[in-house]
């Protein structure tokens, strides 16, 4: 798993597989299925095996809010 850079162990991936064709073969006893449309289901193994990196950003209101903010670091 090291080598791969896997963050998760077989059988979370096994799960997270079985998790996601389940909800496909839900998905496709429906109506839309028939249709082929609406299906916009997220796989959760792609999102275990490859986590969105999402940005951070922290808004302040005054430039005073900001330094208040970083002196808080301060020792």
């Amino acid at each position: 798993m090291h080598f791969a850079k896997c963050k998760i162990t077989l059988e979370q991936a096994l799960f997270a597989r079985m998790a996601d064709s389940l909800g496909f073969i839900a998905w496709s006893r429906t109506k839309d299925a028939a249709k082929g449309r609406r299906y916009k289901e997220k796989s959760i193994l792609k999102e275990l095996m490859h986590p969105e990196k999402k940005d951070e950003y922290m808004l302040f209101a005054s430039v005073e809010d900001f330094d208040a903010y970083m002196k808080s670091f301060e020792r």
